[in-house]
């Protein structure tokens, strides 16, 4: 009961009395909360001690995280014990218990390396509230079901739980004819999974195979593509699809009622380093984590700014898309014999204005969803050359190798071997439309060591 008072009233804050009506209270904000975290952390960090400002810390990634994991963190954990729980829960399927009253989860390991995060319970149900403020349909007090399809569960997820708010887990490794009975049984309010899961889901919905209609869908832990999010929005019958994009390092960004994807200013201060005059790479420093510091944290995540004002009036950074990782950018030998760095969304394109067998036209194509190709994943293999995964005809075979062939004159590069193969999703494993293979060499910062 203590702790569902103390979710109450982090929603209460969050939802109806933290109102930052200008982009100048958020900054004035962001400094106190800045100021008074460093302070704690300063004192209670082996590694961070005596460091009062922001830019007396340095610039961190996965690995320095890992290789620091004891000295950074403030509840004395050592990295081998928080790792050798953390894959006993995974291994055993069961994700309640705590290490020394401390939430110990695992990363997915998306980018190659592995991470342990770890949450205190004042932390958990901070995050709890600030959730259902953000996403919450009925008022706290009224009924709701949520169905969260993951690969883990955690005591993160289960802080949302009461007797009005139920919280139904479903294991993303197993069969999702398993998981059906139970969904219509839970009927949920609020559908949570993955981009890869939710159009599985949206199948069976459109077939009849599977009787709910949830009031809120929530894409996470994958790049929701534009043609992926029309496509759940049709299949569900809703105006929007929410998106919530968390990581190890916090809870970074979400969709307003506008359907516009916003930083998470509120609870996290992002540093940008601009790849160009629109992309970037955030430096994540969150002033709500005590137990496991995230400051200066270089994330290898692609945001793409969004300029102008959102209706929704948030003076929180608008972002246009998450467009993918660093490492997904694709390399190519250019013509003068240099390096050359095509962004993700450039590769999605060559796919994308394909033309179906029906003569779909270029400027038209959104029109037209049903010749449009959604399955489909482009990889970059190490030799440099293209494997397209999909169904496609020789018709878009053929416009697709026209399409790379105009980005390899446009950003004069030597065209690539291409090749075409079956499409086959992987269980488990998160959807990556387009993914680079093997080391990266594109990196416009190292991260710093102490």
């Amino acid at each position: 009961m203590k702790e569902q008072i103390k979710v109450l009233k982090y929603y209460l804050y969050y939802k109806y009395f933290l109102r930052l009506r200008s982009r100048r209270c958020l900054v004035r904000r962001q400094a106190r909360r800045i100021k008074k975290h460093l302070q704690y952390v300063s004192s209670c960090s082996v590694l961070y001690r005596g460091k009062r400002k922001l830019r007396d810390y340095p610039i961190v990634d996965k690995e320095f995280m890992m290789e620091h994991f004891q000295e950074i963190n403030t509840v004395g954990i050592g990295r081998e014990e928080a790792e050798e729980f953390a894959v006993r829960a995974e291994r055993e399927r069961n994700f309640l218990p705590k290490l020394r009253g401390v939430t110990v989860g695992l990363s997915s390991g998306t980018s190659g390396k592995r991470g342990i995060f770890l949450v205190s319970d004042e932390e958990r149900v901070r995050w709890a509230g600030y959730i259902l403020a953000k996403f919450l349909p009925v008022r706290i007090w009224e009924k709701c079901s949520i169905g969260f399809f993951m690969r883990a569960d955690s005591n993160l997820y289960q802080s949302i739980g009461s007797n009005r708010i139920a919280f139904h887990f479903f294991d993303i490794y197993q069969d999702l004819e398993k998981h059906k009975k139970r969904l219509e049984k839970i009927y949920p309010d609020i559908l949570v999974g993955q981009p890869s899961v939710l159009l599985e889901i949206g199948k069976d919905m459109e077939m009849d195979k599977l009787k709910i209609s949830p009031r809120i869908v929530i894409s996470i832990a994958e790049v929701l593509e534009r043609e992926d999010e029309k496509r759940l929005k049709r299949m569900f019958g809703l105006k929007m699809i929410h998106q919530v994009y968390q990581c190890t390092e916090g809870f970074l960004a979400s969709t307003c009622r506008c359907g516009t994807l916003h930083l998470n200013e509120e609870i996290v201060h992002i540093e940008k380093e601009y790849l160009d005059k629109k992309r970037f790479i955030p430096i994540v420093t969150d002033f709500e984590r005590r137990a496991q510091p995230i400051i200066r944290y270089r994330l290898n995540d692609i945001l793409v700014e969004k300029k102008g004002r959102c209706c929704c009036k948030s003076p929180c950074l608008a972002l246009e898309k998450i467009e993918g990782r660093e490492d997904d950018i694709f390399i190519f030998r250019g013509k003068d014999g240099k390096e050359k760095l095509v962004f993700p969304d450039f590769i999605r394109r060559c796919v994308l204005f394909a033309e179906s067998e029906k003569k779909v036209k270029k400027e038209k194509w959104w029109e037209n969803r049903e010749n449009v190709v959604y399955d489909y994943r482009v990889v970059q293999k190490e030799d440099g050359g293209l494997i397209f995964y999909g169904d496609f005809t020789e018709s878009e075979k053929g416009q697709i190798r026209q399409e790379l062939k105009k980005l390899a004159e446009d950003r004069e590069f030597v065209m690539p071997q291409v090749v075409f193969e079956k499409y086959e999703c992987e269980k488990g494993r998160k959807m990556k439309r387009v993914e680079r293979k093997g080391s990266v060499a594109c990196k416009t910062h190292k991260a710093g060591v102490m």
